[in-house]
């Protein structure tokens, strides 16, 4: 019987590749060439899903979009909507290895962003996810007379603003991780009201 080919498993195994490329290398590294010594995979192979260097970039780019998106799904939720938040947050830092790795691929794209619009575009799809997932984050906290001094879009924009250089000084080594979750729970922290205990 022929083989039957996992191909959830294959773009897995490719994206992995990708991602060690770019943190090797920098965008401007991503060839097919290299992508094919660093995978093992022969060019054709990779074609097959990703025809050419535009779509391996997209690729990358909705890797961390969808690895991002997999590990906050995955965070259990308390009865307390604050430290819900925070948990949130805080699950967006690069405290271990798999966030280190999405977290300097994002950093890629970003730079190189500044001066490529196609990249620029491909970049933004993270921002716009999570500024999403932030306004109704925020939005419910506000419903819930828990945030009194921002509207949700500017605790979004704060926060995303928070993380985005906590997470560049994690990574360059300015401030540890310790520090970085401190200095997060210390101002979100002071954005929201602490929740009342029944009947209080």
């Amino acid at each position: 019987m022929p083989r039957i080919v996992d191909h959830d498993e294959r773009r897995a195994e490719l994206a992995e590749a990708v991602w060690a490329l770019i943190r090797e290398r920098g965008l401007a590294g991503v060839t097919l060439r290299h992508l094919s010594e660093k995978s093992g995979w022969s060019s054709g192979a990779i074609r097959h899903y990703l025809p050419n260097r535009e779509a391996i970039l997209n690729f990358a780019a909705g890797q961390v979009s969808e690895r991002v998106e997999r590990r906050l799904r995955a965070l259990p939720l308390t009865a307390d909507p604050r430290q819900n938040v925070l948990r949130l947050l805080r699950a967006l830092l690069p405290l271990d290895e798999d966030s280190r790795r999405w977290t300097e691929v994002w950093l890629a794209f970003l730079g190189a962003a500044m001066t490529d619009p196609a990249l620029a575009e491909a970049q933004g799809i993270l921002y716009r996810d999570l500024n999403t997932v932030f306004k109704e984050v925020f939005g419910e906290l506000k419903g819930l007379g828990l945030l009194p001094q921002h509207t949700p879009a500017q605790a979004a924009t704060a926060a995303q603003g928070l993380l985005d250089g906590l997470c560049l000084h994690v990574l360059l080594g300015y401030v540890t991780p310790q520090e970085a979750e401190d200095t997060l729970e210390r101002l979100v922290g002071g954005w929201l009201l602490p929740v009342s205990a029944p009947g209080v």
